[in-house]
């Protein structure tokens, strides 16, 4: 074992076989034992595959090369598949429209070409329904829910009555529609409204009743029909996302735990609870940012756990007496498993990537600590660790912001972590007030207070690691991309003597513009974040890193995707060259046809190597391998 410093030891997860073959499973779907799923392959140019597992647990790609399965609703997407009977629905990304895919045979477009965009599909005889955001008009685009004949391919609206719409599910036997609503400026994990409609003869809802009404002020999502009718759906208003049915026109609770069953739906079709025998449901529960599987006796509502490896589970479904999960674990990156109510759990698929040995797997260790106004903070500490070194003084640490704000980091193995780790840094994902996974209480803490709260407890997490022999105090970093890039410019000007240095990923340095100009989706979310406009317009400015630039004295590296609508570019040229004139060394690299993150694995390994070459300079480390170097103005 070789001693060295730390920061500078050599690691065979190189960043071409960290990212550049790696790819990840999104839009999970069973239909008569068939699982499909979506793959998104960076080494296909940043396409998303449809891939069908056979029940003899066979692989199959389905799209032929020029097709990808991507919704682009809401810019975040998900949902874009849909099986049905051996078929496949599924939005293409190129033209946003509906296509459909047999078996052997060529895919064949659904709807009509035009600037609408589905996702989101349920099946019901002869029609399809979906979430429609079209973009026809001039100014905002309409969301509404389509109704597309499969016969004809005309679509026409079945509903339409908020801002947003998501979650159509019809009930067995075709009677009835359930779907979720809201309206601006609510974003769905504040207030919804759960409606059911009926069906007509004529194919239309004559019927639409108010389950649960976003009035009451509580965030209401997945609902899913069970085989005798009753609709189940979760809501927040025990405090936590927790377990409800509707039968016989009454709500009532039926489970409420200790954590919660829900997470922010940023992006579309996501499933946290699965109904499985007629009487039981397996969720995912999440306590303290760290997932779990449990089964509820629906019942009784009394719940026991179900002991997996698992820490992260982004997508359950039923299949049969089994559920099907999308999760990972501290040891293992993510992959598809079918899990037994006993929770004996059988790996299915596991997406193409590096694999990762054991011993270089650095073990998150769970950290609560003090910060501002009495609070107290969350995060997972990653230390160095490399089997064939030990390390000479204190680690260098990067203390990495999660985006949404509305958002969670947990304790999983990742590839891009362990580059780090294996390199001899530590990493601290920081869980800021405004994380879920905590509650609601922690999720609304940062209503008003985004730009204050956050930062603070970031410059909390990395003053803890300090102060307890865990991070060299002259050597931390600030990473973040969207909010967390937010994070890192706002730690940079308001706390300018923590951080040696700062990467930001498509983050917001002016928040007054990015509220004039964004998507329809997050156009409002600032209002709940900091305040309504124009009087709050005093604060949006005290809290816009662009305009206290000139307090930025740690170098910065901006990296941005020319395409991104959720953060525009403009927003990362106006620091990089506020920066620069002041005389920080600063550095930027835009990236042609990227959007709102890297899809492409040629951009994401230059992200990664152009970050390390940048901290290397900026910690005086001295690589074993040769990095790529990147422009750094004023150095």
């Amino acid at each position: 074992m070789t001693k060295a410093r730390y920061g500078e030891w050599a690691s065979p997860i190189t960043a071409r076989a960290a990212l550049g073959v790696a790819r990840a499973i999104a839009d999970v779907e069973i239909d008569n034992g068939v699982i499909w799923l979506s793959e998104l392959r960076p080494d296909e140019g940043g396409r998303s595959q449809i891939v069908r597992i056979r029940p003899d647990g066979v692989a199959e790609d389905v799209l032929p090369e020029g097709m990808s399965a991507r919704t682009r609703v809401h810019e975040y997407g998900g949902g874009a598949i849909l099986p049905d009977m051996g078929a496949v629905y599924f939005v293409n990304d190129r033209d946003q429209r509906i296509w459909r895919d047999v078996a052997g045979g060529t895919p064949r477009p659904v709807t009509p070409e035009g600037k609408a965009r589905f996702t989101d599909m349920a099946a019901r005889d002869d029609m399809l329904i979906a979430v429609r955001e079209d973009h026809s008009e001039p100014g905002e685009p309409v969301n509404d829910l389509a109704r597309v004949d499969l016969k004809t391919g005309a679509v026409t609206t079945l509903w339409r009555g908020s801002d947003f719409v998501a979650h159509p599910r019809v009930s067995p036997g075709g009677l009835s529609l359930a779907w979720v609503a809201w309206d601006h400026p609510n974003m769905p994990w504040d207030a919804t409204t759960l409606h059911v409609g009926r069906f007509g003869p004529d194919g239309d809802l004559a019927h639409v009743y108010q389950v649960a009404s976003a009035k009451d002020g509580y965030s209401v999502i997945q609902p899913a029909w069970a085989d005798d009718g009753t609709l189940y759906y979760l809501s927040d208003e025990p405090g936590d996302w927790s377990l409800y049915r509707w039968r016989n026109g009454a709500t009532e609770l039926v489970a409420h735990l200790d954590g919660e069953i829900g997470s922010p739906a940023w992006q579309f079709r996501q499933s946290d609870f699965a109904l499985i025998n007629g009487r039981q449901a397996i969720a995912t529960l999440t306590r303290h940012g760290c997932d779990s599987l449990v089964s509820i006796d629906l019942v009784t509502g009394t719940a026991r756990p179900i002991a997996t490896p698992f820490t992260a589970i982004r997508e359950i479904s039923a299949d049969g007496a089994t559920v099907v999960v999308h999760a990972a674990s501290p040891e293992s990156g993510a992959a598809l498993y079918r899990v037994t109510a006993r929770g004996v759990a059988t790996e299915i698929y596991r997406p193409k990537g590096p694999a990762i040995a054991a011993s270089f797997a650095a073990r998150p260790r769970p950290l609560s600590f003090a910060t501002s106004g009495g609070a107290t903070a969350h995060a997972f500490y990653y230390p160095p660790l490399n089997p064939d070194y030990t390390g000479e003084g204190t680690p260098p640490l990067i203390v990495t912001a999660h985006g949404g704000p509305t958002g969670v980091s947990k304790p999983q193995l990742a590839v891009w972590r362990t580059y780090w780790t294996s390199r001899g840094f530590a990493v601290l994902d920081v869980n800021y007030r405004g994380s879920t996974g905590f509650g609601r209480a922690y999720r609304k803490a940062l209503n008003g207070l985004w730009g204050d709260v956050d930062i603070a407890d970031v410059v909390a997490g990395a003053h803890y690691c300090a102060g307890n022999g865990l991070a060299d105090g002259a050597r931390m970093a600030v990473y973040g991309g969207s909010a967390g890039g937010y994070v890192v410019l706002a730690a940079l000007a308001f706390y300018p003597d923590v951080f040696k240095a700062g990467v930001n990923l498509f983050g917001i340095s002016d928040l007054e513009a990015l509220a004039a100009d964004t998507h329809k989706f997050e156009a409002r979310y600032t209002d709940t974040l900091i305040g309504p406009l124009p009087a709050a317009k005093d604060i949006y400015r005290a809290r816009s890193p662009l305009f206290a630039a000139d307090r930025i004295r740690a170098p910065l590296l901006t990296l941005q995707g020319l395409d991104d609508k959720a953060v525009p570019p403009a927003q990362s040229s106006a620091i990089y060259e506020a920066v620069k004139a002041k005389g920080v060394p600063t550095a930027y690299l835009p990236f042609e046809g990227e959007g709102h993150g890297f899809r492409k694995a040629e951009n994401q390994i230059r992200t990664l190597t152009a970050t390390h070459y940048f901290l290397a300079k900026m910690f005086g480390l001295t690589p074993p391998e040769t990095l790529e170097p990147i422009a750094i103005d004023n150095l």
